[in-house]
C-alpha cells in the first residue's frame, strides 16, 4: 500500500459536484491531510488544479446538467482509477454507481452521505411528482446496500444508522473556522459596506421556495412598507428554478444578492450582520436534518430565526434565536420586528450562540473521522 513517510495511505476524494471550498467535503479532506495523509480531491475547480492545505485539488469533468452528471460518471472513473489511491472516499448519492465499481474491482471504499436523500428528494421540485417517491425508494435502497459492501460510511443524522449497516458512523456538520480563517474574516468583514441604520438580516445557502426564499423576500416587504427599514444579504444558488419569481416580487427590492460566495466571504456578511435566517419548509428532511448554516450563525455571535422544528430546538437547547412556524411570513415579520426593537434580546441570543458553538465544533466531529481512517490502515 502506499504510503506517506510509510505511516498513511493515499486518499482520493471523489465529490465531482461539489465547489473545492467552504463545505464538508474540504473539511475531511483537509482534516486528512493535517494527519499526514496524502489527499487527493476530485471536485468543481473553478480555477483548475490547485493545492490548498495540504490537498491537491483536482477538476472533475464538467456536466452541464443533472442528466450531464450521470453521462460523465465513465470519465470520473477513468480518473479515479488513474490516480490509483488507497482509499477513494465518494460523496452523496451521485457516486453511488462509482462506489458499487470500485469494490467490485476490490479498492477500498468510503461512502459519504450528507443528507437524508431518501426524504430530501421528496422535496425537489424539479423532479415530476411521479417520479419522487420510487426515486426516493430506489437511493435509500441503494444506499443501505452499498452500507454493506463498503469498507465505511458517514451519515450527518442520527435516524440513518438504524437503516444503515454496522460499519455506518454518524460524522455530523460541525462548522469549522480556524483562528487563521477567523482573523481572515475579521478583516475582509471590516472592508463590507452597509448602512448602519438600516437592519441588515443574511441568508447563505441553496434558494428554493422550500428554503424559505418566498417567505423571506415577503417579509422584506411588509417590513418596509411599516417603516421598518431592513434588508438582506442573500447568497447561494439556485436548487431549483426561483430567482426569476422571486425578483418579481416587491420585496426583492430590499434584496442584495450576492451568488455564489467564497466561505470567508459568507461569514464576513455575517459578522456584519445583525441576525441570520434559516426558515425552512417542512418538506423532505428539513425538519430531521441539523442545518450547517445555524451552527456557523452562532459560532460568528450572529442571534438567528429559525424554523421551530423539534430537532434543531433540542439540539441547540432553544438558544442563540428566534424560533417561528414555517411558511408564515406574519410570524416571520413579528420575530424580525422584536430583534430589531430589543437590541438586549440580541446581546443575549449572541452569547448563547458563541457558548453552543464552544461545545460543537468541527475539532470534536473530525476525531470520529480520523479513528474510522486509522481502523483502515
Amino acid at each position: 500500500m502506499a504510503q506517506r513517510d510509510g505511516r498513511h495511505p493515499t486518499v482520493l476524494m471523489l465529490a465531482p459536484v461539489h465547489r473545492n471550498w467552504g463545505n464538508r467535503v474540504v473539511r475531511e479532506a483537509e482534516t486528512l491531510a493535517e494527519a499526514g495523509y496524502a489527499v487527493t480531491a476530485l471536485m468543481r475547480c473553478e480555477q483548475g488544479k490547485a493545492e490548498k492545505n495540504g490537498v491537491t485539488y483536482i477538476p472533475a469533468p464538467r456536466a452541464g446538467s443533472r442528466i450531464g452528471r450521470f453521462v460523465k460518471l465513465p470519465l470520473v472513473l477513468w480518473q479515479a482509477l488513474l490516480i490509483r489511491a488507497d482509499i477513494y472516499h465518494l460523496h452523496n448519492p451521485d457516486m453511488i454507481p462509482l462506489a458499487f465499481c470500485l469494490r467490485l474491482l476490490g479498492k477500498r471504499v468510503i461512502y459519504d452521505t450528507h443528507e437524508d436523500y431518501s426524504r430530501r428528494l421528496m422535496a425537489r421540485q424539479w423532479l415530476p411528482k411521479y417520479l419522487r417517491r420510487p426515486l426516493s425508494w430506489i437511493i435509500s435502497f441503494a444506499e443501505r446496500s452499498l452500507s454493506r459492501l463498503v469498507q465505511a460510511a458517514f451519515v450527518t443524522q442520527d435516524n440513518q444508522l438504524s437503516t444503515f449497516s454496522s460499519r455506518t458512523h454518524l460524522l455530523r456538520n460541525a462548522p469549522s473556522i480556524p483562528e487563521k480563517m477567523r482573523q481572515d474574516v475579521l478583516v475582509t468583514a471590516g472592508q463590507v459596506q452597509r448602512d448602519e441604520q438600516v437592519f441588515r438580516l443574511v441568508y447563505a445557502g441553496g434558494l428554493s421556495p422550500g428554503r424559505g426564499l418566498f417567505v423571506m423576500v415577503d417579509a422584506l416587504d411588509r417590513l418596509n412598507s411599516e417603516g421598518v427599514a431592513v434588508r438582506l444579504w442573500l447568497m447561494g444558488p439556485e436548487l431549483e428554478p426561483c430567482l426569476v419569481r422571486a425578483e418579481e416580487r416587491r420585496g426583492w427590492a430590499y434584496v442584495d444578492y450576492l451568488g455564489m460566495q467564497q466561505h470567508e466571504s459568507v461569514f464576513a456578511h455575517m459578522v456584519r450582520s445583525d441576525a441570520g435566517l434559516a426558515v425552512l419548509s417542512d418538506v423532505g428532511d428539513h425538519a430531521t436534518a441539523r442545518p450547517s448554516k445555524l451552527f456557523e450563525y452562532m459560532a460568528w455571535g450572529l442571534p438567528f430565526i429559525a424554523t421551530n422544528f423539534p430537532v434543531w430546538r433540542a439540539f441547540v437547547e432553544g438558544k442563540g434565536g428566534l424560533w417561528v412556524e414555517p411558511d408564515s411570513v406574519e410570524v416571520l415579520v413579528k420575530a424580525i420586528r422584536r430583534l430589531h426593537s430589543e437590541e438586549g434580546l440580541r446581546c443575549t441570543l449572541s452569547e448563547e450562540g458563541k457558548s453552543f458553538a464552544k461545545t460543537f465544533d468541527w475539532a470534536e466531529e473530525s476525531r470520529i473521522l480520523l479513528s474510522v481512517y486509522r481502523e483502515l490502515r
